[in-house]
């Protein structure tokens, strides 16, 4: 009976005060996603991070075929020019830099190259004769990058170096201060969210006064009295911290996974839907408590049982 009772005071205060529910709703939806926003965003970021110091930080590409730099003469790589720079690698010069690495050859570069631009027609165009052999370079000091780019630069046979982490750090550069915005868009959102809950439920329980002062004089107990309120801020949120999980989903299923990744790779996109489903109970949370403890301020000061 008491439940049945709590669950239709719940229902006639959001239905008096529609408006202001569905506000919460939508405040709580937009903020929750932002939040959800700067999780997956860090997330990109460190996994980023981590991808290119663990596969690689450095990449010496030889000379090809179709080598333009002064230092290939139009010719590929010649086994001496490769000898020198895996002689250079294993040498004490680059010995305190140098913590391992790798060779691609050419069938392996094609392989690869297929593999990113798959189901477009000039793909199939290309033969292993036309891929550069590279070096992959893992330092053991990543900040140290700059030694190994100079030491390998202007070489006979080599046509580029690449430091990868200085040519994504644009990149990561631009993440973070998108994810510093959307915290900041996150929390204006989140204070508009405890305000719209706290008038929600003033305007609730000023809307009820007569049942209270009954409810009161029949001796019930303020935890009986103030749970209705409470309740109708957690549903609200509840309802808004759901739409903010979907929307995530979503983004991370149709934006992400299935239009961005294809463009630049699945090297570099890290989250993906399962992210959204991971951090959705922690939205969840955040947003049904965000909602309990304004509407316990709200009614401390306003509703005095």
């Amino acid at each position: 009976m008491r439940i049945r009772f709590v669950a239709g005071e719940i229902f006639t205060g959001m239905w008096r005060n529609i408006a202001m529910v569905i506000s919460v709703i939508i405040v709580t939806a937009v903020s929750l996603t932002f939040v959800g926003l700067g999780i997956l965003s860090q997330h990109q970021i460190s996994a980023m991070k981590d991808n290119l110091v663990r596969e690689s930080q450095i990449t010496v590409y030889m000379c090809s075929k179709h080598s333009t730099a002064v230092t290939c003469s139009g010719a590929p790589a010649t086994e001496a020019q490769q000898a020198e720079v895996v002689g250079a690698l294993d040498g004490p010069a680059l010995s305190e830099y140098v913590d391992s690495y790798t060779k691609r050859s050419q069938e392996q570069a094609l392989e690869i190259y297929q593999r990113q631009f798959a189901g477009e027609g000039f793909a199939q165009d290309f033969t292993a004769a036309d891929m550069p052999i590279s070096y992959h370079i893992t330092l053991k000091d990543p900040s140290r990058s700059d030694a190994v780019v100079e030491y390998f630069s202007g070489r006979e046979g080599v046509d580029e170096v690449k430091d990868l982490l200085s040519a994504y750090q644009p990149l990561i550069d631009a993440l973070n201060q998108s994810t510093l915005l959307t915290v900041g868009l996150a929390g204006v959102m989140m204070v508009a969210a405890w305000l719209l809950i706290g008038t929600t439920i003033r305007m609730s329980a000023a809307n009820r006064r007569r049942e209270v002062a009954i409810m009161r004089l029949v001796g019930a107990s303020n935890v009986f009295i103030r749970l209705p309120f409470l309740l109708e801020g957690a549903v609200a949120a509840l309802i808004g911290s759901t739409i903010a999980s979907a929307l995530l989903w979503l983004t991370t299923k149709y934006v992400i996974t299935d239009w961005l990744k294809p463009v630049i790779g699945g090297e570099l996109v890290r989250v993906g839907p399962t992210d959204a489903l991971v951090i959705a109970p922690f939205l969840i949370l955040i947003g049904v408590g965000l909602a309990v403890v304004s509407s316990i301020v709200s009614l401390h000061r306003y509703l005095k049982v």
